[in-house]
């Protein structure tokens, strides 16, 4: 049976919802302000519908908001991790590539250098690699920026290895400073140390950072730099009272500073062949070559006086090494002339080498007079020296195997052997042949300068200067010539000398002749001479020297154009390779 339902009235109050809003009580929930149907309702100008979460009715978002803006999920945070730890792994690996690589190309480079530019092995490892860097940029291929050497660089790099190698917690070990070591010289320095203690070898290298640092001191004369060394200026750069109006400093290059923050670039020249002079330990012809190499730089300054001096103190020190007690057996040690009875163990390659210099100066200055026996003696000394054993070359016949390939790339090369002292007998070699050739054309040279009217020198400085070319030219045919390429182009070079002398000389022969000729058809009483004479023989006499210089003058051009072809292959082998030793 269905119960009767009755219908309850409520009261009037009662039908209100209970979250109804109240003057005292705020609604949590936004949206029950407005009408459901103005949810989907945009403001006006609004593309998007008017959603409760997404525009909040305050100004200003609340600190849960906030947070949840900035809240991450975890699978979000998983993913961050994972790709930082990649990225960190990664990072490493690469630095670790990079890194390798980088040393494993400095370790070649530095391998090549060593083998170009071999350093004493007693060395340390930071010295070697500074000698090393320093003889690499005197090769002007290998400065691309410049196309030239860097002789700022050089010096830096040599005046680092000097430095260790005169410290005796260093390399210097076992040097000792002289009685005079201490003693001050203006402009020259601190006077050499004594390395006899040690090594040959050591020596060597000590030499030739020395005289590497006395070439780049004289090409970086009037250079400045500032206290902390990086940057230099040339002089045209650099006001002076010699140079007033300097020039503009190239763009992005700073400015040049003033008087009290800089310094020269390098130390005078002098400085550094005067220690190799008076270090005590070096060969004769170590300490000779320092002395010929300070004097040629006295020369090119235009001092002749104290270029003279250098060189007859060059020739001191060569005649100190000989093996006898009577140098004047030898050597007139006035003139520089060499005795024509000396005995041959006398006569030593250190006496030859100083005096040849000698007399080259004495030419260049004019003073032909005394410089013709000087190189008469020479000629003849080397014409009369014993002639030096032929050594055949013997083919160092190398494992060519994988194994034997490895092990000569991992094994330390060795050092050349050290140069002689210069101060043994002198032996007449193939090598030495343009030499001989070089004296013969000085000496036709000067004998035709000096011949005047005399036809009889005339002809004598003539057939020297064409044997000297003969000698030349026979020269380069020899083994020795044709295996070492410096001994070749140098014969080429000497022959290149005597064609041009000879020439010269067929050209102001060839003019003389002429004008007597032209003057003998001209008249006067020297045409009625040369009437009854005939001019047939000045015509046949000028025809004979015009052929002859047209002949040399063929001969020239094509060794000059032989010489050319060879040098532009060398520069375009060069400049193929990335780097050249």
């Amino acid at each position: 049976m269905r119960l009767s339902a009755h219908r309850i009235h409520l009261p009037r109050g009662a039908s209100q919802p209970s979250c109804a809003r109240t003057p005292d009580r705020t609604c949590p929930r936004q949206f029950s302000y407005r009408y459901p149907r103005q949810f989907l309702v945009a403001h006006q100008g609004s593309p998007r519908p008017q959603l409760p979460f997404l525009y909040p009715s305050g100004q200003h978002l609340s600190s849960g908001q906030l947070l949840r803006l900035f809240s991450i999920s975890s699978n979000h945070k998983k993913f961050i991790k994972e790709t930082a730890k990649l990225s960190v792994r990664y990072s490493i690996l690469i630095f670790l590539i990079t890194s390798c690589f980088s040393i494993a190309s400095l370790g070649i480079l530095s391998e090549q250098q060593e083998r170009a530019f071999p350093s004493p092995h007693e060395w340390s490892l930071i010295t070697r690699f500074r000698f090393r860097r320093g003889k690499w940029w005197q090769v002007p291929e290998n400065n691309e920026d410049e196309g030239f050497p860097n002789w700022a660089r050089v010096y830096s790099e040599l005046q680092y290895a000097l430095n260790r190698l005169e410290d005796p917690n260093k390399d210097g070990v076992g040097i000792l400073e002289q009685e005079e070591g201490g003693v001050l010289v203006p402009g020259v320095g601190k006077a050499g140390f004594d390395v006899t203690a040690k090594s040959d070898e050591w020596r060597q290298g000590y030499y030739d950072v020395l005289m590497g640092m006395a070439t780049a001191a004289e090409r970086l004369e009037g250079w400045v730099t500032d206290k902390r060394r990086r940057n230099v200026w040339a002089p045209e750069f650099v006001p002076s009272p010699e140079n007033k109006r300097p020039k503009a400093v190239l763009p992005g290059m700073p400015e040049v500073p003033d008087g009290e923050h800089r310094e020269p670039a390098a130390d005078a020249p002098e400085v550094f062949y005067m220690r190799i002079i008076t270090s005590n330990g070096f060969t004769t012809y170590q300490r000779l070559s320092a002395a010929l190499g300070y004097a040629d730089w006295l020369s090119f300054k235009k001092s002749p006086d104290s270029a003279e001096e250098m060189y007859r103190w060059a020739l001191d020190i060569a005649i100190s090494g000989l093996p006898t007690s009577d140098p004047s057996i030898a050597i007139d040690h006035k003139t520089a002339i060499l005795s024509f009875t000396a005995p041959k163990d006398a006569i030593t390659p250190n006496i030859v080498y100083a005096t040849t210099n000698l007399a080259t100066f004495l030419a260049a200055q004019g003073r032909l007079t005394s410089a013709l026996p000087i190189l008469i003696s020479l000629l003849r000394a080397r014409l009369n020296a014993e002639e030096a054993p032929v050594t055949r070359q013997t083919l160092d016949l190398k494992d060519s195997s994988i194994t034997g390939t490895l092990l000569s790339l991992l094994a330390e090369p060795d050092y050349p052997p050290v140069p002689s002292s210069g101060d043994e007998p002198l032996l007449r070699k193939q090598s030495d042949r343009c030499e001989e050739a070089a004296l013969k054309t000085y000496i036709g040279e000067i004998l035709f300068a000096t011949a005047g009217s005399s036809p009889t020198q005339r002809q004598q400085g003539l057939s020297w200067v064409r044997d000297g070319v003969s000698t030349s030219k026979l020269a380069q045919s020899l083994d020795p010539m044709r295996a070492d390429e410096a001994l070749r182009k140098k014969c080429e070079q000497c022959e290149e000398v005597g064609l041009e002398s000879w020439g010269k000389i067929m050209t102001y022969l060839a003019a003389e002749a002429k004008q007597k000729r032209d003057e003998a058809k001209s008249g006067g009483l020297t045409s009625l001479l040369w009437k009854v004479r005939g001019t047939e023989g000045l015509d046949k006499e000028v025809e004979d020297f015009e052929g002859e210089e047209e002949g040399v003058t063929l001969r020239l051009n094509k060794l000059r154009s032989r010489m050319l072809r060879e040098e532009y292959a060398d520069m375009d082998r060069k400049y193929a390779r990335t780097f050249v030793f």
